[in-house]
C-alpha cells in the first residue's frame, strides 16, 4: 500500500516494539523509520548476566524475562516446600517470593503481584538495528523516518489545493430517488445544481476537514457501477450519492465508512386482515395470562361463596355467584358482603383487576391504532416458484443481485426508472414485487404508506458510502464522517 514512503509516520506499542530484537533483519528492512516505546529493564544486573550465560539467545523481551521469572517463582518455591507439599502449600509458599527478578521486583501482597511504576524507552528502526532512548529526544539522537525524511511530516497540510483545478466528485443523475441525491437544471446560472441527503451529509464532512477541499459536484448519467468505474479511471476523483458498499465494488475503488446502514428487502402489496382486526381483544393479553385471570377469578368468587352462603341469602344460588363475578369485573356488584373475611379477600382482588383493566385498555388501544396488513406475497420462495415478476431501480446493483444471488430469471425483473413509477407497476400487475435498499423502502412507504408493506427477510448489505480511490485522493472523510454520526 506503499505506506512506508515518504510522508507516513509508523508508531508501535510495547507489543510489538518489545519483540523487534528478536525478529529477523528481513522484518526489520520493510520497517525502516518505526517508531515505538517498550518497557526498560535493567541488563546490567549480576541475575541478568547469568540469564544470558545460561540461554543462547541474549536478547530477550519482556515478556521472555517475566516467564522467565515466573518459573523461577515456582521453582524457588517447590525448593522450599517439602515433597508431600500439596498445591495449596506450594501456592502458599510462591506468595512469600521477595527476590529481585530479571523483569523487576517479585513480591505479592494479598494474592497479587506487587507492580512497580514501568520506565520506557523510546526506540527507532534504522537498519538492521534500533536505536533507543529513555523517553528524551537527546538521548534518542536525530529520528530516522520512512523513506528517508529527516523533517516531521506535516499530513494534510503538505497538500497544495489549486482552486482553478477542483475535484471533480460524481453525482447518480438517474437514481430512482431523488431524496437522496436530485440533480436540477437552473436557466438563471444556465447550468444544473445538485440537493439532496447525500450531497448534505458530504458537504458537513467537508466543513470538518481541517483544510479548505475545492470540489465540483458533477452529474453522471449511467449506472452506478460505471460512476465507481469512473472512479478507478481517474475521470473522477471521487462519487457521492445513495451508492451501495459492495465487494466486487472494491477492486475498482474504496469506500468510506458507511454514513447509512443498508440490507435488501421485499415491499409488496398490502390488505387489512380483518380475521386479526376481529380478534384482536384477544391478542392484548398471551394465553397463558387469560388462563390465569380466569383461574383466580373463578377461585376467588368460589371462596366468597364457601364464606357467605350460609348468612347470606343474595348467594345461596350458584348462579348468584356467578354473577356476583361478574359484577365485580366492572365494580357493579351490589349486594353487600357480610363477613369481614370475604371483604379481607375482594379488597386484593379489585385492586388487582383495576391493574389488569388498565393494562388491557393500554394495550388494546395501541394495537388497534395499528393496522393489520396482510402482505400479498410473505416470502421470496413463492415469487421464485411462480415466476412472478419483480421490480427494481434500473442504475442500481439489485439487478444482477436478483439474478446472481436470489436465483431470479432475468426475464422476470422490470426495471423501473422513478420511485413514481412503482405504484402504477403494482397496479397494472406488472410485478408483483419490488426489491429495494432499505433506505430507499422507507422513503417509498413513507410516501406511498397505504397499501404496501414491507415482507421477508432483509439482506445485510454494507451500507451508503462515499466512493474515493487513495491513489489520487489524498484524504480520509473517515474522521470527520464518524464525528458527524
Amino acid at each position: 500500500m506503499c505506506m512506508m514512503e515518504k510522508g507516513y509516520v509508523w508508531i508501535v506499542g510495547d507489543e510489538i516494539a518489545s519483540l523487534l530484537d528478536s525478529i529477523d533483519s528481513s522484518a526489520l528492512y520493510n520497517m525502516q523509520g518505526v517508531l515505538g516505546f517498550r518497557t526498560s529493564f535493567i541488563d546490567s544486573s549480576k541475575s541478568f548476566r547469568r540469564y544470558a550465560e545460561e540461554e543462547e539467545y541474549s536478547n530477550p523481551s519482556i515478556y521472555a524475562l517475566r516467564a522467565y521469572d515466573a518459573a523461577w517463582t515456582i521453582a524457588e518455591a517447590m525448593d522450599k516446600s517439602p515433597a508431600n507439599a500439596t498445591s495449596k502449600e506450594l501456592f502458599k509458599q510462591m506468595l512469600s517470593s521477595n527476590f529481585e527478578g530479571l523483569s523487576g521486583r517479585i513480591r505479592f501482597r494479598n494474592t497479587t503481584l506487587l507492580k512497580h511504576l514501568p520506565t520506557f524507552q523510546v526506540i527507532n528502526v534504522v537498519g538492521e538495528n534500533t536505536t533507543f532512548g529513555n523517553m528524551t529526544m537527546k538521548e534518542l539522537g536525530p529520528i530516522y523516518r520512512p523513506g528517508g525524511l529527516q523533517t516531521v511530516p506535516k499530513g494534510w497540510t503538505s497538500f497544495e489545493f489549486d482552486e482553478d483545478k477542483p475535484l471533480k466528485i460524481g453525482v447518480p443523475a438517474r437514481g430512482a430517488f431523488n431524496l437522496f441525491v436530485k440533480v436540477s437544471y437552473d436557466q438563471g446560472i444556465n447550468g444544473s445544481y445538485v440537493t439532496g441527503f447525500s450531497v448534505e451529509v458530504f458537504e458537513a464532512v467537508v466543513k470538518r476537514l481541517p483544510h479548505r477541499l475545492p470540489y465540483v459536484l458533477v452529474p453522471f448519467y449511467g449506472s452506478y457501477d460505471d460512476m465507481v468505474e469512473q472512479v478507478y479511471s481517474k475521470d473522477l476523483d471521487a462519487a457521492v450519492g445513495d451508492t451501495e458498499i459492495m465487494a466486487y465494488r472494491y477492486q475498482y475503488a474504496e469506500f468510506s465508512q458507511p454514513y447509512l446502514e443498508s440490507g435488501l428487502i421485499m415491499v409488496v402489496t398490502a390488505k387489512p386482515d380483518k380475521s386479526k382486526e376481529r380478534w384482536v381483544f384477544l391478542e392484548t393479553f398471551t394465553r397463558r395470562m387469560w388462563l390465569i385471570t380466569i383461574a383466580m377469578h373463578t377461585f376467588i368468587g368460589f371462596v366468597i361463596w364457601l364464606i357467605e352462603h350460609a348468612e347470606n341469602p343474595d348467594l345461596t344460588r350458584f348462579g348468584a355467584v356467578l354473577w356476583f363475578s361478574v359484577t365485580v369485573l366492572f365494580f357493579e356488584h351490589r349486594g353487600p358482603l357480610r363477613s369481614n373475611l370475604s371483604r379481607f379477600v375482594l379488597a386484593p382482588w379489585l385492586f388487582a383487576i383495576l391493574i389488569i383493566s388498565a393494562g388491557f385498555t393500554a394495550s388494546l388501544t395501541s394495537m388497534l391504532t395499528i393496522s393489520h396488513l396482510q402482505p400479498s406475497v410473505s416470502d421470496i420462495d413463492t415469487l421464485l416458484r411462480t415466476n412472478a415478476s419483480v421490480g427494481c431501480n434500473r442504475n442500481s446493483f439489485i439487478v444482477g443481485y436478483l439474478i446472481n444471488v436470489l436465483g431470479f430469471k432475468p426475464k422476470n425483473i422490470r426495471k423501473i426508472d422513478s420511485i413514481n413509477d412503482y405504484p402504477d407497476a403494482f397496479r397494472n400487475g406488472d410485478i408483483q414485487a419490488a426489491f429495494f435498499v432499505v433506505p430507499h423502502a422507507k422513503v417509498f412507504l413513507a410516501k406511498y404508506c397505504k397499501g404496501f408493506t414491507m415482507t421477508g427477510p432483509t439482506f445485510k448489505l454494507g451500507g451508503f458510502g462515499f466512493v474515493i480511490n487513495s491513489y489520487h485522493f489524498p484524504y480520509t472523510v473517515d474522521f470527520p464522517l464518524m464525528n458527524l454520526l
